[in-house]
């Protein structure tokens, strides 16, 4: 079960508009159709702060938590984006997954919501 306890703390710099980029090399979850079966991806998180910021050791918790539910790599992107939404209220967020598949095949998935930073 995906736990989304996802811990904040207030953003000092919260009059000042910038990104976080965060990348996990080692996302991991179940195949959704055969849960037997281990998704491996990077998956990159790029948001920009509003009031609070997460606290990056929750937020690996968080991450950490995807491993053993049975969901698709386009479901566990959004879920993720949806999550931060609730918890951070960032201007902006964008969540990158990338897979690389047999026979050189890469899927990519981006979910982006909010007002980009420009």
């Amino acid at each position: 079960m995906i736990q989304a306890d996802i811990k904040t703390i207030p953003n000092a710099k919260s009059l000042r508009t910038y990104t976080v980029t965060l990348t996990y090399p080692a996302f991991r979850c179940r195949y959704e159709m055969e849960p037997e079966k281990t998704n491996f991806a990077v998956m990159t998180i790029t948001y920009a702060p509003n009031e609070v910021i997460f606290d990056f050791p929750s937020f690996m918790a968080y991450l950490r938590s995807f491993e053993d539910t049975p969901i698709s790599l386009e479901s566990a992107a959004n879920r993720v984006l949806d999550d931060m939404f609730e918890r951070l209220r960032p201007i902006w967020a964008r969540v990158h997954v990338r897979t690389e598949r047999e026979h050189g095949v890469v899927i990519e998935i981006a979910a982006e919501h909010g007002q980009p930073v420009r």
